[in-house]
């Protein structure tokens, strides 16, 4: 007999543990009958590639905490009501297992779960966490009943506060066959590509400084393609600013594209970039090295230890603008040496990624609850 598993989403911005999700969705109904409990602020681009997937979905009209004084009030305000819904959802749907993606974000769940004797498993993907959450983390230690971290450096920094009772270290793998080579005819331009919410993590500013550093050479472009959030339209107008100022023309941005758009500009760009300040298992990478592109990235999640086993490209320490630019320049100048770090990058992926590899372990752990 199949168990009841809700799956929890209290974040609504798309962004990769989003896509983890999805992916996973297909084995995951193999075994469990899946409820999808999320919010309705912000979320279209995940209920509308939710669709496809045929998944009972429910919406409750629940705040995400977010720094900003209004989100706080909000948030403290509709608290014990939104306890109480979500609550009320876990109980309706006869539910075995709860399993959430928001990591320490899901003191909400964790609370409306209470004595109500369900599995718990939380899946972190970050790296970093608000001091708040962390404070709070002590309440988790002996509620949760399966830990799954993203990377190991994930696991690093939670394992410090949750402690490793029962837990999984699995990578936000994807599914490599939507993907495939690049195969790229002669180029006027060599161009670089970072797929990013845009918010500040992601250190975009970074990338106009090595912008700026490189607009000497005419033919070199970046190309950054985000969804811009409500709440991070200020750190947007910051960045175009800064592109204004100092007069560059080889930026281009993007808003949100598509499945396939963002896959076509993949295949047609030449390195993949990444100057975020934190990841854990950062999907956007896996993807560009899934159409055979090499990468350049500061180093995030367990980037460097792959790196390291299959060399597709260069992770750079302390966010070095020099580094950055003597190894854009290095793919620059040699083809030859794009496609074989390229070809590193899709084996990395084939052998690391994939989400049917990874997702019998998940599939285990969930099985034993």
């Amino acid at each position: 007999m199949k168990k009841n598993l809700l799956i929890y989403v209290e974040d609504p911005r798309f962004g990769g543990p989003h896509q983890y999700t999805i992916c996973i969705l297909n084995e995951l109904k193999k075994n469990f009958n899946i409820k999808l409990l999320t919010s309705n602020k912000e979320n279209k681009i995940f209920l509308k590639k939710l669709n496809p997937k045929k998944v009972n979905i429910k919406i409750l009209p629940l705040s995400f905490l977010s720094l900003k004084l209004g989100n706080i009030l909000s948030y403290i305000f509709f608290f014990i009501y939104e306890i109480f819904l979500i609550r009320n959802t876990i109980k309706e749907n006869k539910t075995d297992i709860i399993y959430s993606i928001s990591g320490l974000y899901s003191f909400k769940l964790i609370i409306s779960s209470l004595f109500l004797k369900k599995k718990i498993v939380i899946h972190f993907h970050d790296t970093y966490c608000n001091k708040f959450f962390i404070l709070l983390s002590f309440f988790f230690k002996n509620i949760i009943d399966l830990s799954v971290y993203s990377s190991k450096k994930s696991f690093f920094f939670y394992s410090k506060y949750i402690g490793k009772k029962n837990y999984l270290i699995t990578p936000s793998s994807i599914n490599i066959k939507k993907f495939n080579k690049n195969f790229k005819k002669k180029k006027k331009f060599f161009d670089l590509i970072t797929v990013a919410n845009i918010n500040p993590v992601k250190n975009l500013e970074l990338i106009i400084v090595i912008a700026t550093a490189l607009k000497f050479i005419k033919n070199i472009r970046f190309h950054i393609i985000g969804k811009v959030w409500q709440s991070q339209m200020q750190y947007r107008k910051k960045i175009l600013k800064l592109v204004e100022d100092e007069k560059l023309n080889n930026i281009i941005f993007y808003n949100f594209l598509n499945e396939d758009s963002i896959k076509k500009k993949l295949i047609s760009s030449d390195v993949y970039i990444c100057t975020s300040r934190n990841e854990s298992s950062p999907v956007a990478i896996w993807e560009a090295m899934s159409c055979y592109l090499p990468i350049i990235s500061t180093d995030v999640g367990d980037l460097k230890n792959l790196n390291k086993k299959y060399n597709f490209g260069f992770v750079i320490k302390n966010k070095s603008i020099n580094n950055f630019k003597k190894s854009i320049i290095y793919f620059y100048k040699n083809k030859k040496l794009r496609e074989k770090f390229g070809n590193k990058s899709a084996l990395c992926v084939s052998n690391e990624m994939n989400i049917k590899k990874s997702f019998k372990k998940f599939e285990k752990k969930l099985i034993r609850l």
